[in-house]
């Protein structure tokens, strides 16, 4: 038998060993500390809605404010008086900022920050903080932007948008933010925001439910080692992401944007990792996002205290799709008859639920829309749009749910003159004097209400968006 000599020093294949070795603990130390199952355990009840403002979480910080573990402190205060809190977290070597709501209409993160403090202060959870906490030090700054999210708007109460004032430093809030970051001289910025729900995933129909962005410091878009960190958290990231929500993540558009604090926070040497919470379907109030982002903050926690990230190949972050703006819609209603003038055509339509907050549906495409991906899909296969028509109110009517629906198979689908006539004891969605409706044949940008009906007469009353089944009475 042949016998080869290994001619490599005994304490170099130590030294391999060892490092092989080491390289696994590092791997086998990340993402341990929340599965999907476990996330109801520590998740703030309460929090799940559209919008949260200051006096959601006032009580829940001040109730966080009690316990040893964090430390609390005024960091600022808005522009209308209302304080924000920075609070401190562990006592470790590398600094991790997080910040949320610096637009006001933005608020999934500020829930997952709520989440994230009661993970930690899980007293099951003590083994995780003996073993991160002494790592890194957190500094997280829930709600930057209270008087926006007041007024539920982009924009802070002087009309500015603090994400565009990192120079001009013109908003309390602003400068808030910056005097917070140059203190604290953290090593990695996690910057919290909301997307357009109607963002997909590059080329597919799915939404960008989450995504990230390792923001540029200049127009070149060059890398330097702050930036390559970032990019190498955000593969570790999207291996998360990969296992929890597979085909739902995106990458943010990374034009340099020299007035936004994530990219000034890049070129002030911090690992910068942008956040951006989007839809899913049948989930209005972003409650996927914000558990996602929860476990995201936890894994960020875990792969920057033990350097996990740094294995990963710049590749796993280039590899990741762009979003694609308007690949979502609110509603798709597939395969809908349209008659015009002796023509027959398969149609569908693309339905806006919430135009500019005002509540009012909108029709926003027409035609062979088999590319987009919605929030809501209804197949009319077989139905035939009609248009609206209106039930002239020209005397006291008294309507329950039967009644109305009697009146709906008719072919009215709204009422119109005096509201006054009107007594409703219906649960259904009735509309009286609708503005901008359509004609015979659906146009974009018009009211999303109108009928779908077969031989039989009608099916579906599409009012204001909301589907209708006669048949049933209920809502699709």
């Amino acid at each position: 038998m042949l016998r080869y000599r290994c001619n490599m020093p005994r304490i170099v294949i130590w030294l391999l060993a060892a490092l092989f070795s080491l390289t696994t603990v590092v791997q086998a130390m990340t993402f341990s500390s929340l599965s999907a199952q476990q996330y109801n355990e520590f998740k703030q009840a309460g929090l799940d809605k559209q919008q949260l403002v200051h006096s959601d979480i006032a009580p829940l910080l001040a109730q966080h404010q009690q316990n040893p573990l964090f430390r609390f402190a005024q960091a600022g205060e808005s522009a209308q008086g209302t304080p924000i809190w920075q609070i401190d977290i562990g006592s470790g070597p590398v600094k991790i900022l997080a910040w949320s709501q610096m637009h006001g209409d933005e608020s999934t993160a500020t829930a997952a920050l709520m989440d994230l403090l009661n993970f930690i202060a899980a007293e099951q959870n003590s083994n995780w903080r003996a073993q991160w906490l002494s790592k890194v030090t957190l500094r997280l700054l829930p709600m930057v932007n209270p008087d926006g999210a007041l007024a539920g708007s982009r924009f802070n109460s002087m009309g500015i948008d603090i994400n565009r004032d990192a120079k001009a430093l013109q908003t309390p809030e602003g400068r808030v933010l910056m005097q917070v970051a140059k203190a604290f001289k953290p090593d990695f910025g996690l910057n919290l925001h909301d997307q357009n729900r109607f963002y997909a995933v590059g080329d597919s129909n799915k939404p960008a439910t989450i995504s990230l962005l390792a923001p540029a410091f200049n127009d070149a878009k060059d890398i330097d080692a702050a930036r390559k960190k970032a990019m190498q958290l955000i593969g570790d990231m999207a291996d998360l992401l990969a296992r929890e929500l597979p085909g739902h993540l995106a990458k943010y558009d990374d034009t340099f944007s020299w007035r936004s604090f994530g990219d000034t926070f890049a070129g002030m040497g911090i690992s910068t990792v942008l956040i951006e919470s989007g839809g899913y379907p049948v989930d209005d109030t972003r409650q996927v996002a914000r558990q996602l982002n929860t476990q995201l903050l936890l894994m960020s926690i875990e792969s920057i205290g033990s350097g996990a990230y740094q294995q990963q190949p710049l590749s796993a972050y280039q590899t990741i799709p762009f979003n694609r703006d308007g690949g979502i819609k609110d509603v798709l209603i597939d395969n809908i008859t349209l008659k015009v003038n002796g023509h027959n055509a398969l149609i569908d339509l693309a339905l806006d639920l919430d135009i500019d907050g005002s509540r009012h549906a909108r029709i926003r495409d027409i035609g062979d829309l088999s590319i987009y991906g919605s929030y809501h899909q209804f197949d009319a296969t077989g139905l035939e749009y009609r248009a609206p028509k209106a039930y002239p109110l020209s005397k006291p009517l008294t309507l329950d749910n039967a009644g109305y629906l009697a009146l709906l198979r008719e072919g009215y689908s709204h009422f119109s003159g005096d509201k006054s006539l009107l007594t409703n004891h219906s649960d259904l969605p009735l509309l009286v004097n609708p503005q901008g409706l359509a004609g015979a044949t659906p146009a974009r940008h018009r009211a999303a209400t109108f009928l779908l009906v077969n031989d039989k007469g009608v099916q579906i009353a599409v009012l204001n968006g909301q589907l209708l089944a006669l048949s049933s009475g209920k809502l699709q």
